[in-house]
C-alpha cells in the first residue's frame, strides 16, 4: 500500500455562507445523464423527487461557522480528489495514488457530515443536560420558562474539531486495510445519500453485539463509499476476510448483494438518498419500505444503565453500525482469521499512529511524514520494512 506525500499551498478566502457537508463534486458521481440534477429519495415521510439540483442538496448556511481556512482546505481537497474520482470510475480500476485519495476521501466523508456532526454531540449534550439539570436542582441557576430541556441547548464548531482531531489518525489506520472496487451486476445499480460513508464490522456483529467495533483500527473494520452508479469501495481488514479471488479487482457482485448494500446506504442516511435516474425510483421505493425498520435515530447512540444507587447511573456510548439482513456472497471469512491484541488489527502500527498524534498535537506545524521520520530517527524511505509494518511505500 502506499502513502502519498502531499502538500498544499492556499490562499484564504472569505468564508463561504453556502457550505456544503457532502461534496457537489462526489454528488455528480450520481447526477441524470446530461445534466447537473439528481434523483432524490426523502426518507420520513418517504418523498420520491424525480430531479432536484446538486448546488441544493446536502448544504447549510455556516456549516463550518467562521472557520475560513477549514472551509479553504476542504475545497482545495476536493479539486484534488474530483479528478481521481472520475478516472476511477471512467477506469474501473486505481492506482496507488489514487487509492491513497481514496483513502482520504472516504476519512473525510466519514466525519464532515451533518449526522456525523450530530453524533459526536450526543455523549456531550447529555453530560452538559444533567450538569445543568443538577444545578437548577440545587438552585444555583434559575429554570428556563417551560422547563430544562436537551433540544434547549447545542454545540458549534463540531465538524471542524472532528476533522483536525481524527482524520490524520483514522487515514493513517487505512493504511492497513485491504481495498476492492464492487462492480454492480448488469441492471443494479448502486445508491448514496446525505452520509455516504458506511462502517460496520461483521465480524464482532455476532461475537459481541452490544458493542459496534467500528473504529478504524479494529479487527474486522469494513467501510463502503459508493462511488458511481455502478462502483462501490469496499475497505477490509484482510487478516478477516477474503473479498472476490486474491487478484480481482473490480469485483462483480450480484443484484442481491447491491440490494444489501443499499440497505447499508438507507440506514446511514440522515434524511435522504441519491441516485442517477428517475426509472430507478421504484426499486429506491421498494428499498425503503424494506429496511426501514432498521433505521436508528442517533439518540441510540447512547445508552443509560441503573447505577449502583439511584443516584447513579452508567452511560454507554457507541457508534452507530448498520445491520446485513442476511450474509453477502462476495466478502468471505478467511479459514484463519487473525484478530490482533486488544481486538485492534495492527497494534504495532496503531502504536504508531497513537505516537505520531500525539506529537504533531506537541508540535503544532509539523508534517505527518515529519513526525513519523522523529519518531523512527531516520529519514523515512530508508526506514526498516518491518518497523514500518512492511508495507509504507510498497503496493501490497
Amino acid at each position: 500500500m502506499i502513502i502519498a506525500k502531499t502538500q498544499f499551498s492556499i490562499e484564504l478566502m472569505p468564508v463561504n455562507k453556502n457550505q456544503h457537508f457532502v461534496p457537489q463534486h462526489y454528488l455528480r458521481q450520481f447526477r441524470i445523464e446530461g445534466t447537473n440534477q439528481l434523483s432524490v429519495a426523502r426518507i420520513n415521510p418517504l418523498r420520491l423527487i424525480d430531479r432536484a439540483p446538486i448546488d441544493r442538496q446536502c448544504q447549510q448556511d455556516y456549516f463550518y461557522k467562521d472557520d475560513g481556512q477549514l472551509d479553504d482546505l476542504l475545497q482545495q481537497f476536493e479539486c484534488d480528489v474530483a479528478p481521481v474520482l472520475r478516472r476511477v470510475s471512467e477506469q474501473r480500476k486505481f492506482d496507488p495514488k489514487e487509492l491513497a485519495a481514496l483513502r482520504f476521501l472516504a476519512v473525510i466523508l466519514d466525519i464532515r457530515t451533518r449526522k456525523a456532526v450530530e453524533l459526536a454531540k450526543v455523549f456531550p449534550k447529555k453530560i452538559s443536560y444533567e450538569v445543568i439539570k443538577s444545578a437548577i436542582e440545587r438552585g444555583e441557576l434559575r429554570e428556563p420558562e417551560g422547563g430544562w430541556k436537551e433540544e434547549m441547548m447545542d454545540f458549534t464548531g463540531v465538524a471542524g474539531t472532528q476533522l483536525k482531531a481524527t482524520a490524520i489518525s483514522s487515514w493513517l489506520e487505512m493504511q492497513t486495510l485491504g481495498c476492492k472496487l464492487l462492480e454492480a451486476e448488469d441492471g443494479s445499480s448502486f445508491v448514496t445519500s446525505d452520509n455516504p460513508v458506511v462502517k460496520m464490522n461483521q465480524l464482532f456483529a455476532t461475537i459481541e453485539p452490544y458493542r459496534s467495533f467500528v473504529g478504524f483500527s479494529r479487527s474486522g473494520f469494513q467501510l463502503l463509499l459508493p462511488i458511481a452508479p455502478h462502483l462501490c469501495l469496499f475497505f477490509y481488514d484482510p487478516k478477516v476476510y477474503k473479498v472476490g479471488s486474491r487478484r480481482e479487482n473490480p469485483v462483480t457482485i450480484s443484484r442481491l448483494d447491491v440490494d444489501l448494500v443499499n440497505s447499508l446506504q438507507l440506514q446511514s442516511a440522515e434524511k435522504c438518498i441519491y441516485f442517477h435516474s428517475p426509472e430507478f425510483k421504484p426499486a429506491v421505493f421498494q428499498l425503503v419500505m424494506k429496511n426501514a425498520s432498521l433505521r436508528l435515530p442517533v439518540s441510540s447512540s447512547l445508552r443509560e444503565f441503573k447505577g449502583e444507587s439511584e443516584e447513579e447511573s452508567i452511560l454507554h456510548i457507541r457508534q452507530p453500525s448498520p445491520k446485513l439482513r442476511h450474509p453477502w456472497a462476495f466478502c468471505k471469512y478467511h479459514k484463519k482469521r487473525k484478530i490482533g491484541e486488544d481486538n485492534r488489527r495492527d497494534p504495532e502500527w496503531s502504536n504508531m499512529v497513537e505516537a505520531v498524534v500525539n506529537d504533531l498535537d506537541k508540535h503544532p506545524g509539523r508534517g505527518v511524514f515529519e513526525s513519523m521520520e522523529e519518531i523512527l530517527g531516520c529519514p523515512l524511505r530508508e526506514a526498516d520494512a518491518e518497523r514500518l509494518k512492511k508495507d509504507i511505500f510498497c503496493s501490497s
